[in-house]
Parts: structure tokens; sequence; C-alpha cells
């Protein structure tokens, strides 16, 4: 079944909540992360790199499947 505004299907639309869901909770504990090693720049910075690589997939539009 699709729904009409987005035309995607119920199942993409499950699998888009629950790839969310994850993104979300992995940046969480990289915040969390980030917030216990401020002592090691050297550590910080990656994960600064991997949070920002999270918040960019969180922000771009799903795939479209054709």
């Amino acid at each position: 079944m699709t729904s009409a505004p987005t035309g995607k299907s119920d199942a993409d639309s499950i699998v888009i909540d629950m790839r969310r869901q994850k993104l979300t909770m992995i940046l969480d504990s990289l915040k969390s992360l980030r917030g216990s090693i401020e002592d090691r720049p050297d550590l910080v910075y990656w994960i600064e790199r991997a949070i920002a690589e999270a918040e960019a997939q969180l922000e771009e539009p799903a795939p479209r499947s054709h």
C-alpha cells in the first residue's frame, strides 16, 4: 500500500523511521561520549566528525525507490 502524499509504501516508512531512530540514538551516544573525553583532543576531533556525519544523515531526504 502507498500513501498518496509521498508515494512511499508503509514498509518504506517503517524502515525510514527505524533508520532515523537508530541515527538519533547513535548521535545521542556520540554527544555523551564527547562530553566524557574532553581531555583527549585527538579523540574529540573524530567524535565531532562522527556527530557531523550523523546529523547530516538525519537531515538528508530519504532515498527514493524507483
